[in-house]
């Protein structure tokens, strides 16, 4: 398949998202932000940033005033008892480089450059005990996700090495991707007076020619009226759930761990083709973790959490890797 250039590319990609999500604009009511970086854990290299910019409409009590690429993905569903449903979509630019960034050459034994755009929907459904989710996606990986102009930009900007060997990267190929995810509370019980902690099981299944895996995790949460705002923390990449739907006047907080393992099937950014030949190879066993922090308002909220990760191909020299996460969102 023959692309046009980079910018085009991505710029005609950009206007199809608008062109998508123009219909909607009346039940957009959370708009959000989200940044990926691993500057705070001092290194670049493997996942190194993200960028999201998306929306959700507020919690209805069913699909019924969904728009209708909607209407049919929230029966992909199984039957619950659920209290609140809600949906929205994104778009997400991602970026993966070897370590050395400064080299202008192929780099076999290292993970290759490789950027993801993705235009992606979301429905779930929601009750104080359980939650399901899923989300399907169209993108591109290669030069035509536009990753190598934002990382030059982004580096040109900064005080950061260029980087050199973006002609190296996985080639373009269109992706499609489905998940899924379920949380069920294990239990919550008060913490002070004002405050309940909880334990929860959840499972994340993702299925494309981009990344296919199956998760297993639990999520440990301290805050006020968690059951309000129960499933919305996700192992889904780039997504946001509404904090601020349920948010007290004066303030809500929440403060989490979430771990899981899992098994990887495929993987685009490890084992896509490239213009040279590449001895790395995929490690299907994952181990996940993150932490974080969210305050949420009526009308705004932030979150700010570090993700950590074991290594996803041989031969790595690192054990782990990591990536802080930046969220904002505001309601209109």
């Amino acid at each position: 398949m023959t692309f046009l250039s980079n910018s085009k590319t991505l710029s005609r990609l950009s206007l199809v998202s608008l062109l998508i999500c123009a219909p909607f604009s009346s039940y957009a009511d959370q708009w959000h932000l989200s940044f990926d970086n691993d500057v705070v854990i001092g290194q670049d290299g493997d996942y190194s940033n993200g960028f999201v910019f998306g929306w959700q409409a507020l919690p209805e009590s069913d699909f019924s005033s969904a728009p209708w690429p909607f209407s049919w993905q929230q029966a992909l569903r199984f039957s619950s008892q659920s209290q609140t449903s809600q949906w929205g979509a994104k778009i997400y630019q991602r970026m993966w480089t070897p370590s050395e960034i400064e080299y202008d050459y192929a780099q076999p034994n290292d993970r290759p450059y490789a950027g993801l755009l993705e235009l992606e929907s979301f429905t779930g459904s929601y009750s104080a005990s359980f939650a399901q989710k899923n989300w399907f996606s169209v993108g591109v990986i290669g030069p035509a996700s536009g990753a190598q102009t934002m990382q030059e930009l982004v580096h040109k900007i900064t005080p950061s090495t260029p980087p050199k060997g973006w002609q190296y990267q996985v080639e373009n190929q269109l992706t499609l991707q489905m998940a899924y995810e379920v949380d069920a509370l294990a239990f919550r019980q008060d913490a002070t007076d004002d405050s309940q902690w909880e334990l929860s099981g959840h499972s994340h299944t993702m299925l494309g020619n981009f990344r296919s895996e199956a998760n297993l995790g639990f999520t440990l949460r301290w805050g006020d009226d968690l059951a309000d705002s129960f499933g919305q923390l996700s192992s889904h990449a780039g997504h946001y759930g509404q904090f601020s739907a349920t948010a007290r006047k004066s303030g809500s907080w929440t403060v989490y761990s979430r771990a899981q393992l899992g098994y990887r099937f495929n993987d685009l950014t490890i084992d896509g083709d490239v213009p040279y030949d590449s001895h790395v190879q995929m490690k299907h066993q994952q181990v996940r973790a993150s932490t974080g922090v969210i305050w949420a308002f009526p009308t705004w909220s932030v979150s700010w959490s570090v993700e950590v990760y074991t290594s996803e191909y041989e031969p790595d020299p690192n054990s782990w890797h990591g990536y802080g996460v930046l969220s904002y969102s505001f309601v209109l």
